[in-house]
């Protein structure tokens, strides 16, 4: 009987009814979001909307002067991730012709980042079947990730992670597919040049993708060296021959798409560590100090840079506490609730059950990654990629927060929502890890995964929004209103929920 059910349950999670499902769902949670939610939502949503809007009427991004118009916004015209605003501003030019409605505007642009997420995790997905994740642990890693209260709520606004989350995939698969490649000695000119410039653009998109960049870069320089013996002169006669074997029209295209990614690059990224010192320069080395106080980032991070100055406030110089906060604060912002300005940015403590159940997932997953690392790693390059991704993206992210720390002496720059673009990668090595330590476990291991799922929906995905909400945090509509509150009253004795103010040291949410 307990053999019957477990088979019956791997047969579930292997299926393509749940992979299907798993995609159906986060596009329901994700839209449920973007259709309730008040405008703008936490995550800077009023500052993307505003900059597409901007560059609706101004085309040229390449700008050698700032518009005062756009002197909310930052330094626009040296701002190096740009390219999703001025994207999506051509989109935005056809919505208004269909509705000059303001929040129908808004929500169809959701919509399309919603579009965007989902796209890639479909590109995540073939890439945990692609180096040979079952499908059964896939679909898990698939779910229990859509089931992370942060991920519907960052898809289901306007926000340039979204489409860099699409890139990534499409980046991480095709060089899963290289990898494939360059291990049978062949140099693929199409494949490689589609990388580069993906990557190149990407950059754009925000440049935070930069160390994801700079670890694809290193290691396909150290792993063509050694698929091909040393002898890159090889790899570039053989690289000669597949450009020359491409279409004509290819070749033509291939070329202007590699020239103007550079040249987009080079323009912003390039120029502005010349020319002041930084890839995204501090705006008050380009504007005047006035002319940045209408940028409410830059505004409230030089008033708490003063403060520092004048030795009224100061960072702990313990490096220990910073790194206690960082993980503390990256953990709580992936599970917790959070509105936006309509309500001064509330936000409201994780539910017990999913992020309690993550901490231990983490744990365990990592003990089962050192005790496996030799049989994870070894001679598996894509997991080599995949750690070498992880871990320059983890450094840049730890020294910025560093550092901005320092400078304002505020605990910021600490937001879950910035492993987004990584996790899957991250996931993948803890899949492999899991499955490794519970290979004695056969038997247990459908039951031990089916009892994650359980806890995750225990308030995980958008129901953390849904529990933590109340009428302010939604669009002004009484239909909204109505169907959120009666959706509350369906989940209110089915989730285990704690506190929305808690002061227990063993609970520490607060």
């Amino acid at each position: 009987m307990f053999l019957k059910i477990t088979n019956f349950l791997y047969r579930f999670l292997k299926s393509n009814k749940f992979y299907v499902f798993v995609i159906i769902f986060f596009i329901f949670e994700s839209a449920w979001i973007a259709l309730s939610a008040a405008y703008p939502q936490a995550f800077d949503e009023n500052f993307h909307f505003g900059l597409i809007k901007y560059f609706s009427t101004h085309h040229n991004p390449f700008g050698s002067s700032e518009p005062k118009t756009a002197y909310q916004f930052g330094v626009v015209f040296r701002d190096p991730s740009y390219l999703y605003h001025y994207l999506m501003s051509y989109l935005y030019i056809v919505i208004k012709q269909i509705t000059a409605v303001s929040i129908y505007q808004i929500v169809i642009l959701r919509l399309t980042d919603i579009l965007f997420f989902t796209i890639g995790l479909i590109f995540f997905r073939k890439i945990f079947i692609r180096v040979n994740v079952s499908k059964a642990l896939t679909n898990l890693s698939l779910f229990l990730f859509c089931l992370i209260p942060i991920v519907p709520q960052l898809a289901g606004q306007i926000n340039y992670d979204d489409l860099l989350f699409m890139l990534v995939g499409i980046i991480g698969l095709l060089s899963v597919k290289i990898i494939d490649q360059l291990k049978n000695k062949v140099a693929n000119f199409k494949d490689i040049s589609i990388l580069f410039v993906l990557c190149t653009f990407s950059t754009l998109v925000k440049y935070a993708f930069l160390p994801i960049y700079l670890a694809i870069v290193l290691f396909f320089i150290y792993f063509t060296y050694k698929s091909f013996d040393k002898k890159l002169s090889t790899f570039f006669k053989k690289l000669w021959l597949s450009f020359k074997e491409q279409k004509i029209i290819f070749k033509f295209l291939m070329i202007f798409l590699m020239a103007l990614s550079l040249f987009m690059f080079i323009q912003r990224d390039i120029l502005n560590l010349i020319d002041y010192g930084a890839i995204a320069p501090n705006c008050s080395k380009i504007l005047t100090v006035k002319e940045c106080n209408k940028y409410y980032v830059w505004k409230s991070d030089n008033s708490r840079h003063q403060q520092v100055l004048e030795h009224k406030v100061r960072a702990s110089s313990n490096p220990f506490y910073y790194t206690y906060q960082w993980f503390y604060w990256m953990w709580y912002r992936l599970f917790f609730a959070i509105n936006g300005s309509k309500s001064h940015y509330l936000n409201y403590p994780p539910l017990p059950l999913p992020s309690a159940t993550a901490i231990v997932i983490a744990i365990f997953g990592l003990f089962f990654v050192i005790r496996n690392f030799k049989k994870i790693f070894h001679k598996n390059y894509y997991y080599q990629l995949f750690l070498a991704i992880d871990l320059f993206y983890l450094i840049a992210l730890f020294i910025q927060g560093y550092v901005t720390y320092n400078y304002t002496a505020v605990l910021e720059n600490m937001n879950g929502r910035y492993l987004i673009p990584i996790m899957f990668f991250m996931i993948i090595i803890l899949a492999k890890a899991f499955s490794f330590g519970l290979s004695r476990l056969n038997k247990l291991k459908v039951l031990i995964a089916f009892l994650t799922m359980l806890l995750f929906l225990e308030g995980g995905g958008f129901l953390t929004y849904l529990v933590r909400s109340n009428s302010s945090w939604y669009i002004d509509s009484n239909r909204v209103i109505k169907i959120n509150k009666i959706a509350k009253k369906i989940t209110k004795g089915a989730i285990i929920k704690n506190k929305k103010t808690y002061k227990t040291k063993l609970w520490f949410f607060n």
